[in-house]
């Protein structure tokens, strides 16, 4: 599944201005203070600009939408000019001033300027996400969530019936996957706290109808996974590998009851048989075992 990918509107700044001054519909007029702003981010005096903007919005220019959008697309323009720093204020301004414009454009009558400056705010935070779920360390609320925050919102301005749900469960699994492969390398011993960052975000996408099945299915073959891993690092001390097997049949018996949910999901996967006839057979159940088999060879078409 691939988050929908935005081309920026590469418009020189001052044919976009003069689109704006004596084509928009209705032939609607902005104030002084607008007008001043828009010759003065023409000639690239973006800060000078932004003060002008700040003037108007004491005047009744506020209630203008254009008047907002200015003000987003010089704010989205010095974000750009100072780097695209990602804790850069401007970003987040600029899309609460496009926020506005929205709000008071009830007509949608500036939609052909203001959905591409939302759609590359979007496309910026969606890029900051990406790059940051790596980043993400147990115990600390993940920078990853609040891009999508920020993307979703944008998004939503641009096309109100667009759906996040698919990519906020593709965010959650991508941080569940992350958390279980440091699991993977840091905690073979003992479940810490990569591992419960792991369950903890795979869980969350697996409270989602979509993509239900494969949220459930990871986090049960990571659980399972964990508890081998467990149990292998002390089987060569006989002082605790009793411990260390009560331990791993913990995680086993867990990993059993997700796969059994993800058969309720979809009965149709042998891979969750598979596993399932896997992890019965660490907890020494063959009657599940065979039942498992049975089911997969039905699924097969062995009989």
């Amino acid at each position: 599944m691939k988050a929908p990918c935005f081309c920026r509107c590469l418009i020189p700044a001052g044919t976009l201005f003069v689109v704006m001054l004596f084509c928009l519909p209705g032939g609607n007029a902005q104030g002084p203070l607008t007008r001043h702003a828009i010759s003065l981010a023409e000639s690239g005096q973006l800060e000078e600009a932004e003060y002008k903007l700040a003037a108007a919005m004491a005047t009744d220019e506020a209630r203008d939408p254009m008047t907002w959008y200015v003000q987003a697309f010089v704010q989205k323009e010095r974000f750009v000019a100072r780097g695209k720093q990602v804790d850069d204020p401007l970003r987040g301004e600029s899309l609460r001033s496009a926020e506005q414009c929205r709000l008071l454009d009830s007509d949608q009558n500036m939609d052909q300027w203001l959905v591409p400056l939302l759609e590359f705010l979007a496309e910026s935070h969606l890029e900051d996400m990406r790059a940051s779920i790596p980043e993400a360390t147990p115990n600390q609320p993940p920078r990853a969530v609040d891009h999508f925050s920020a993307y979703a919102k944008a998004q939503t301005l641009a096309d109100p019936e667009w759906d996040e749900i698919p990519e906020w469960v593709l965010l959650h699994q991508q941080l569940g996957e992350h958390g279980m492969e440091s699991a993977r390398l840091h905690e073979q011993a003992a479940a810490g706290p990569w591992f419960d960052m792991g369950v903890h975000h795979y869980a969350l996408a697996g409270e989602r109808p979509h993509d239900r099945y494969r949220s459930v299915y990871n986090l049960a073959v990571h659980t399972y996974n964990q508890g081998v891993r467990e149990f292998k690092a002390a089987e060569d001390e006989l002082d605790a590998v009793d411990a260390a097997l009560a331990r791993a049949a913990l995680h086993w018996q867990r990993a059993s009851d997700l796969l059994a949910t993800t058969i309720d999901i979809d009965s149709g996967q042998t891979e969750a048989y598979e596993a399932w006839a896997i992890v019965s057979k660490a907890l020494l159940n063959q009657d599940r075992v065979d039942w498992c088999r049975d089911h997969i060879e039905e699924l097969r078409g062995g009989r």
